[in-house]
């Protein structure tokens, strides 16, 4: 059976801490709910006011064999400083007066389409922590992908192709992340409060924008957030995932899975999960129920839902991995 760390903070955590009212709390859990994302990963507070600043090690000091009545060379570990960005999510949502009131409830009407507006940014954010880049774009973040996108490198050693003969833009991934403190975890502004901030700033005047004005419902809706790689030894990218010849070459899927496992540095540090889209998720669930694959792939029982499993870590599916993905060089 899968076993959850529980003990490190989540996003939902961090919004009950910060919020005792139980305003955000309740926005969050509603993100939750409808990312598996964040269902494990670890969020904490910033240390600067755009993000978050850390020194990483990049190599460790050298020792040596002594005599009795000989010295040694003095030497030290190598760092580096480095800088992870927040990126802002934002919408605002804009309602004919009239409109929200046809049916009486106008109150109703505004909490659906608000609901319409956390999925949406709920979307941005889960495709932004795969997908975005900040070369690309530098108002967004750091995604998965643009760090582990090359085997040459650095952190290419943490890519296992699954397709040696992968070809086309028919490619998905597969992600194994150990969330932690030390390794990889999300990251709010300093002094800022966790998850989306929803502020409902009344009935107003609204320009139509032709100069004319109507009378509007306007809610405000903002996320900060951030991705930070603090050791990229317990991030592993399963990439070339062949889509187009799953069928065929499906037992390739397992076997590096497998590999991705043994990649890891430390499969007992952090809080530990796959992650896929629908295809592969569907794949491995049938794989799982083939008596021939349950020594690894297993169903269990968590909170009354089915989860699959494998080598005791989730899979989650989340839509926002695409399988439109180019081949990893």
């Amino acid at each position: 059976m899968a076993v959850i760390d529980n003990t490190l903070p989540t996003l939902l955590d961090q919004a009950r801490r910060t919020d005792p009212q139980g305003g955000i709390a309740a926005v969050v859990e509603q993100l939750t709910k409808r990312n598996p994302l964040l269902e494990d990963m670890v969020f904490q507070e910033g240390n600067l006011p755009t993000g978050h600043r850390f020194v990483s090690r990049t190599s460790l000091p050298s020792v040596a064999w002594r005599r009795l009545n000989e010295g040694i060379s003095p030497s030290k570990s190598g760092t580096t400083q480095v800088d992870e960005v927040c990126g802002q999510v934002a919408g605002l949502s804009v309602l004919d007066v009239d409109v929200a009131d046809l049916n009486g409830n106008g109150a109703a009407f505004r909490a659906s389409e608000d609901l319409a507006f956390l999925q949406s940014l709920n979307n941005e954010a889960n495709s932004a922590l795969f997908y975005a880049s900040t070369k690309a774009n530098p108002e967004k973040i750091c995604g998965f992908a643009p760090r582990f996108d090359l085997s040459s490198a650095i952190g290419g050693g943490q890519i296992v192709k699954c397709d040696a003969a992968a070809s086309g833009n028919d490619q998905t991934s597969i992600w194994l992340i150990c969330w932690g403190p030390q390794t990889a975890f999300g990251i709010f502004p300093k002094g800022s409060q966790a998850g989306i901030k929803f502020k409902d700033l009344g009935s107003q005047l609204w320009d139509d924008g032709t100069g004319k004005k109507f009378e509007a419902y306007v809610s405000s809706w903002k996320w900060h957030l951030g991705l930070c790689v603090k050791d990229y030894r317990y991030v592993v990218r399963i990439a070339n995932v062949d889509t187009g010849s799953l069928a065929s070459n499906g037992t390739n899927v397992v076997e590096a899975m497998i590999r991705a496992y043994n990649t890891l540095e430390d499969t007992n540090t952090g809080r530990m999960a796959w992650y896929c889209n629908r295809t592969i998720g569907t794949y491995l669930h049938l794989q799982a129920m083939n008596s021939t694959r349950q020594s690894t792939l297993s169903v269990d029982n968590i909170a009354g839902k089915p989860i699959v499993s494998f080598l005791g870590a989730p899979i989650r599916i989340t839509d926002s991995i695409l399988n439109t993905e180019s081949v990893v060089a």
